[in-house]
């Protein structure tokens, strides 16, 4: 049985467009803790390669992407 994402803080950036999710999702990242999970809600469908592009970049750990009919969800745990 797959463990359960234990999420710490929900960031809506539903309706806004790059680079706008990316940004909030920094500054929310940035007031968390160390192992803190942060779901990410977007439509902006370029999310699919920025969102993960940026976690390899700053080190945090990207643990799932879901996708529901016209929004992502993306999963990241602060590395640091």
């Amino acid at each position: 049985m797959a463990e359960e994402i234990q999420v710490t803080q929900t960031l809506d950036a539903k309706g806004l467009c790059c680079p706008i999710p990316i940004l909030k999702t920094k500054r929310a990242i940035d007031g968390m803790a160390k192992d803190e999970v942060l779901k990410v809600l977007t439509t902006d469908p370029g999310s699919q390669k920025d969102m993960p592009a940026w976690a390899r970049r700053t080190g945090n750990i990207l643990l799932k992407v879901e996708e529901t009919p016209g929004v992502l969800a993306f999963y990241i745990r602060k590395a640091d």
